[in-house]
């Protein structure tokens, strides 16, 4: 089964609300909607939806989305049921980032669905010296910030071995904390983050 992430906001083939939350994907060619409808279920449709294809195509989804568990089909019949995933809540300004800027595009469509500190899950590490730093969702915790959401939802999960590193490198640029990010437009993000990371990797492979 091959399986593709959309990342733009305005696929005609998606509904305006799944973009939002990045829950839009290729299954086979095939456009699948994953609708987030609580803090641990969402509603999926698809061409080719059955519970044995969900099974595959959930593990992609859940790469970016890790506490929905529970997953139904628009008649509302329960697909799939996974245990859930532990969570607890933290205040942001404790959150180290492990990158240096959002992009002020993708702020402004997180924001269609970030109200309180229960719509903020984001998975989170920790380092050696005890802080807890942000693996996936600076842009989600970003715009909490700006919106005076000073709490976020976590879950504890392992850390890959290079973010101490990304970790490390945010600090030398002055950024110890969610709001220390810069608030970029897409080029710039693109040029001073997206182009930066690719450097970076590119120069570990080389040292290797």
């Amino acid at each position: 089964m091959e399986i593709q992430r959309i990342d733009s906001y305005t696929d005609p083939r998606f509904p305006r609300e799944v973009l939002y939350q990045h829950g839009a994907f290729l299954v086979d060619g095939a456009p699948w909607s994953f609708r987030v409808i609580s803090d641990h279920e969402a509603e999926v449709t698809g061409e080719g939806l059955t519970r044995e294809t969900l099974a595959e195509a959930a593990e992609d989804f859940r790469f970016y989305a890790q506490h929905i568990t529970t997953f139904y089909n628009e008649a509302g019949a329960c697909l799939l049921e996974l245990p859930p995933v532990e969570r607890r809540e933290v205040e942001i300004d404790l959150l180290q980032p492990s990158q240096f800027s959002v992009d002020r595009e993708k702020c402004a469509a997180v924001g269609h669905f970030i109200h309180t500190a229960a719509d903020i899950v984001v998975p989170v590490t920790t380092l050696e010296d005890g802080s807890l730093c942000v693996l996936d969702g600076h842009t989600r915790l970003y715009e909490a910030w700006r919106r005076g959401i000073t709490t976020a939802m976590v879950i504890d999960v392992p850390g890959w071995e290079g973010i101490a590193g990304f970790a490390a490198e945010a600090r030398k640029r002055g950024i110890y904390h969610i709001r220390d990010m810069a608030f970029y437009s897409p080029e710039e993000q693109k040029e001073k983050w997206h182009d930066w990371c690719d450097a970076y990797f590119a120069a570990q492979q080389e040292a290797e």
